[in-house]
């Protein structure tokens, strides 16, 4: 059985406004009415939909999609994920305390954690080994977007 994807609604701030843009349009909304932010329903790098609800004919149910972090299409990171990573490298810079080695891996780091490449799970080593450096703040804001194992990593486990 075949199916197909409805389109998501998504505030700039990453809040999901609604799974079934095109399907169910009577609940989207122009901006988010948890942070006031602006709503898309495509990467604003290449226009491409982001992927919302996937519709199988004849089943019912089915589970509410992830908000994504990366456009499918062209790769780039999402407004949301965007901004998660810059203020993690914002917070690491200002309050870290980080020697020149450091400040010039960090950005990458972060965006391979973003990214949950296998790179990942090294650049959260590299991350762990300066949190004593750095306020809580960073740790909370880089957790949020780590794989599983990144976060484990990180978690000390």
């Amino acid at each position: 059985m075949s199916g197909t994807y409805d389109v998501q609604q998504v505030c700039e701030n990453g809040h999901q406004i609604n799974q079934c843009h095109r399907s169910q349009p009577q609940h989207s909304q122009k901006h988010c009415d948890k942070c006031g932010a602006k709503t898309i329903t495509k990467c604003p790098h290449c226009d491409c939909e982001i992927r919302g609800y996937y519709s199988v004919p004849g089943v019912i149910g089915g589970g509410r999609p992830d908000v994504p972090s990366h456009c499918r299409n062209c790769g780039s990171p999402y407004p949301w994920t965007e901004s998660k990573i810059i203020t993690a490298i914002r917070i690491f810079a200002e309050f870290g305390n980080l020697d020149d080695e450091e400040k010039k891996t960090i950005e990458q780091d972060i965006n391979n954690i973003a990214k949950d490449i296998p790179q990942a799970e090294l650049s959260a080593m590299r991350i762990k080994r300066i949190w004593d450096k750095c306020s809580n703040a960073g740790y909370e804001i880089v957790m949020e977007f780590a794989s599983r194992t990144a976060a484990k990593v990180l978690q000390g486990q």
